[in-house]
């Protein structure tokens, strides 16, 4: 446990780094008034900027969070939020994130399995060209394939379309990385004794190859909830959501700096959290990681 929790801690302290590079990073912006620069921004818009990040204050740099805690609106009030407003984007985002990444966990193993079972025939073309498929098209693609029949029927869940886009790939490259474990896991001395035993060819995948499948799987969740959460910015354009992705993408367009730092902030937060859910859902799952705590 003592392992898993050092690993936690240095993925925590860098939830303070992110926060103070991504703060001076905005206060130092060339932001100006002069009418020849292309950075111009209206004198009240950065008397503005300079109150939301608490220039020239001491310990300046905690302003965003005392407004935010305070309830008082971070940015300028057409465009700001107020900590409520970020939980509530960022609920959202998690929403569809979650339910993306149960998708891509779905399309990982059904590709997997295919693969497998598909691995000496004709078919195996099929399995080997889909991943360079998914890897090369972007996200907003089949999202603005897909925008005009969410419009169209109302039925059609926005979230659950967004969500459906982004775990397509994800899925893929999970299931290509469990095809390859499963690959290296059957041809194991342990599988010939287990078949050689009179277990069926089904048991044997399920009962002992698949759990030692586990933690390929495991190393991949990580990265893969990041990209995820990430890809997730695009979708909600695209299909309109109000969540945490649609706010940074128009707070960094709209120069809402203050609101970066804090978006950029909670970002981190966020993949410090999947990482502990990752680490812990392995310390339950995977005997050796158990074994290899002191």
């Amino acid at each position: 446990m003592s392992r898993v929790l050092v690993r936690l801690g240095r993925q925590v302290m860098l939830v303070p780094v992110v926060a103070l590079a991504s703060y001076f990073l905005m206060a130092a912006l060339p932001l100006t008034t002069d009418d020849d620069a292309k950075r111009q921004v209206a004198p009240e818009v950065l008397a503005s900027y300079r109150r939301d990040l608490g220039l020239g204050e001491p310990l300046g740099f905690l302003r965003p969070w005392q407004k935010l805690w305070r309830g008082e609106r971070l940015g300028t009030s057409a465009q700001g939020v107020t900590g409520d407003e970020l939980a509530w984007k960022l609920s959202g985002s998690v929403g569809v994130g979650l339910v993306a990444l149960g998708l891509a966990l779905g399309w990982a193993l059904a590709y997997a399995l295919v693969r497998a079972r598909w691995r000496r025939s004709r078919l195996s073309l099929v399995t080997d060209v889909l991943p360079a498929a998914a890897f090369g098209t972007p996200v907003f693609i089949p999202a603005l394939l897909l925008a005009p029949e969410v419009v169209e029927r109302g039925h059609l869940l926005p979230e659950a379309c967004a969500a459906l886009v982004i775990s397509v790939w994800p899925g893929i490259f999970l299931g290509t990385l469990v095809a390859d474990a499963l690959d290296t896991e059957l041809t194991r001395d342990y599988v010939r004794t287990a078949l050689g035993k009179g277990l069926s060819r089904g048991a044997v995948l399920w009962r002992h190859v698949l759990p030692n499948v586990w933690p390929a799987l495991l190393d991949a969740v990580g990265p893969v909830a990041t990209a995820l959460l990430a890809g997730s910015f695009a979708a909600e354009r695209v299909f309109g959501l109000p969540y945490f992705g649609q706010l940074y993408v128009l707070a960094v367009l709209q120069k809402q700096v203050a609101v970066v730092v804090v978006a950029t902030t909670v970002f981190a937060s966020l993949l410090v959290v999947v990482g502990l859910a990752v680490e812990l859902v392995r310390f339950a799952v995977d005997p050796r990681a158990r074994e290899a705590t002191p």
